[in-house]
């Protein structure tokens, strides 16, 4: 059974490659938390790199406004509208008085369920999206709403088609959450969070029925242009004096600023902070930069209790500052959190290897160490790469 991306970040990855062909697909979230662009993002993508067909049963959102919205992330879906490879089943506009603006408009909701099975058949191996499920409990009612769940999920797998369901979960009681549940082949759950850092959106796959699932709370942001992407919070960039850390976050971020340098520039070293973000292969970060002088030792525990993960740079032509960065590494209490040495300066003719840093440092082999020469940009991708990959394995 071919396997097809979702292409939401990380998401894959959990999913085992992703959605099977003729499996089913959930997001549920909390009210007020954003669940229909994750539908939006898999529609949108499989039908640009895919080439396939597909629909979408909108009741809340006109289907200009579903557009606009999808335009603003990235995906033109009007573009495979106007091609006749995707449609909309409109109930929306008939409920606001308007003119239906789908290939097929619900003037009754007993139409509902014929006229979506046969879009299922329309679209062969393709993929459609239901949205809003709480809608059509709300007009459908309970009963109605899972049985017509099970006809199309029977024809979706008849077809090898990847429904789609969102589905706001309004204070229903716990045996409608779970009849919901048991009805989908995979759910993904979409809600607010406050742990350890500012508060924010993660999601976790609480059920998929080909893979294991391990519940892992991965935040999000949307991007516009870009979709959903992996948020991380916070990337600490620390080290000794000197070491290149200001030059490290301008290179891996899009932007970033040096706040509080020495006035007349007398040192040339940051005695501030670098405060830069990232946007990098589906994940986006913002990252901070400390000052290399023990004067600024309580910033760096600070800034270190919420970071997810840390980069420490170091000089490697200058192994009289390798016990400072020890003693950085345990101020920064990273021991339980990923973190990278990233050796720079790699291109001196006088540095030590990664092998040699690793001897004089005496770390273990779990921590990674990356040789680089940030001045010429070389290493530092690698860097970046491997700490996310750590960060979300």
């Amino acid at each position: 059974m071919a396997t097809k991306n979702t292409f939401i970040p990380r998401l894959d990855s959990l999913l085992n490659g992703g959605l099977p062909q003729g499996k089913s697909l959930a997001f549920s979230a909390d009210p007020g938390v954003p669940s229909d662009i994750f539908g939006y993002q898999v529609l949108g993508e499989r039908l640009k790199n895919n080439g396939e067909k597909g629909f979408i049963y909108t009741n809340t959102q006109l289907p200009n406004y579903i557009e606009r919205q999808s335009y603003g992330y990235g995906w033109n879906i009007k573009e495979y509208v106007d091609s006749k490879r995707l449609f909309f089943i409109d109930s929306a506009s008939i409920r606001l008085g308007l003119p239906g603006a789908g290939k097929y408009n619900i003037y009754n909701d007993s139409e509902i369920p014929n006229v979506i099975s046969k879009a299922i058949e329309e679209i062969h191996g393709g993929i459609g999206v239901i949205a809003d499920v709480a809608m059509l409990l709300e007009t459908q009612g309970y009963e109605d709403t899972w049985e017509m769940m099970r006809t199309w999920n029977q024809s979706a797998k008849e077809n090898e088609v990847n429904l789609i369901y969102i589905f706001t979960k309004w204070d229903y009681e716990d045996n409608i959450i779970k009849t919901f549940n048991s009805l989908v082949d995979c759910e993904v759950r979409i809600q607010p969070m406050a742990e350890r850092v500012i508060f924010k959106q993660v999601f976790s796959v609480v059920k998929s029925n080909w893979t294991d699932h391990s519940n892992l709370k991965i935040f999000f942001e949307t991007l516009k242009p870009g979709g959903v992407a992996v948020f991380i919070p916070k990337l600490l960039v620390t080290g000794p004096y000197n070491a290149g850390k200001t030059s490290f976050v301008k290179a891996v971020t899009t932007e970033s600023v040096s706040v509080d340098r020495q006035a007349y520039e007398r040192f040339p070293t940051t005695v501030g902070l670098d405060i830069g973000h990232l946007e990098h292969r589906g994940f986006s970060a913002d990252v901070f930069g400390t000052p290399g002088q023990e004067r600024f030792d309580l910033l760096l525990e600070v800034l270190a209790r919420e970071a997810m993960g840390t980069f420490i740079i170091i000089d490697s032509t200058k192994p009289e500052t390798f016990l400072r960065a020890q003693k950085m590494i345990t101020l920064c209490k990273v021991e339980a959190i990923p973190k990278v040495i990233v050796a720079n300066k790699q291109d001196l003719d006088d540095a030590l290897s990664p092998a040699e840093i690793r001897l004089k440092m005496n770390l273990s082999e779990r921590i990674p160490i990356i040789p680089t020469s940030v001045a010429n940009n070389e290493g530092v991708t690698e860097a970046l790469d491997t700490l996310l990959n750590m960060i979300y394995r």
